[in-house]
């Protein structure tokens, strides 16, 4: 079952220490991520403030892009 995006947004939000923002794409990754998986660039803010900010939005805002969740198979059968 894919996560829901309150549930992660409410994840990151209590924890904001852990993830960063790319400066690129927006898109909130986990601090020890080297690159972003949506963009592949290099360039991140870590302020905590931002990331809390950004998780927000993700709850309330409609989703605008695609993410790696989307293109997985929600079940093993649909992968065949």
């Amino acid at each position: 079952m894919k996560p829901e995006r309150r549930e992660i947004a409410t994840t990151i939000a209590n924890d904001p220490t852990s993830y960063k923002l790319c400066a690129v794409c927006g898109a909130i990754i986990a601090k020890d991520a080297a690159s972003c998986p949506d963009c592949y660039a290099y360039r991140f803010d870590e302020d905590p403030a931002h990331v809390e900010d950004a998780a927000l939005d993700l709850a309330t805002k409609p989703r605008m892009a695609v993410s790696h969740f989307d293109l997985m198979p929600e079940s093993e059968e649909e992968a065949e």
